[in-house]
């Protein structure tokens, strides 16, 4: 089983020696569970309460705003169900694993935990980083998309939408099979 991990955000992390309180916050989480053909056999989606407002910049570029975040739990609720999740998965996906590994990092040090309390498998896979060489330098999920399936995509920047997307990718490049190479 396989992961597809996003999470959407408060803004982008500060340098690594900026204070933990000063980096971001997820505000949503998504995760898809793909068997080995590359068949979603599990969606979750949920937004979380970041413990402060989020910018108008932040709501133009996602959609989500304080009102939608309001009586949302905050990051510690959804702890049990991502260690469950990971728990399933050999490996995970990110299109750009760093940036969301970092801030799933950032809001389990504020819980004193770690990714390994959350089972999050140590095969991690960027999309960003395998294609690169083959594009020349980072490519968008869009361009990725596109050049994988074959038509434009409509990005939402919301986190379940983007790991549909980049499910699609990983179905069309054959990375889905834990025999290939990735």
């Amino acid at each position: 089983m396989i992961a597809v991990f996003d999470v959407e955000t408060t803004g982008l992390p500060l340098a690594a020696s900026a204070p933990l309180e000063l980096q971001p916050r997820i505000i949503e989480l998504g995760v898809l569970l793909l068997d080995d053909q590359g068949n979603e056999t599990y969606a979750f989606s949920e937004l979380v309460h970041p413990g402060m407002e989020i910018s108008a910049e932040i709501t133009k570029i996602t959609g989500i705003t304080n009102a939608d975040l309001e009586g949302k739990p905050p990051f510690a609720k959804f702890v049990p169900v991502l260690r469950d999740m990971f728990g399933r998965c050999s490996t995970v996906f990110a299109h750009n694993m760093p940036f969301d590994r970092s801030l799933l990092r950032f809001d389990l040090r504020r819980l004193e935990l770690e990714l390994q309390d959350i089972c999050f498998p140590e095969k991690q896979i960027c999309t960003v980083q395998t294609f690169s060489p083959i594009w020349g330098r980072r490519p968008k999920l869009t361009e990725l998309y596109e050049w994988s399936v074959g038509e434009p995509l409509k990005q939402t920047h919301r986190a379940v939408d983007d790991c549909r997307a980049l499910a699609k990718v990983l179905v069309k490049e054959n990375m889905c099979s834990p025999q290939e190479k990735t």
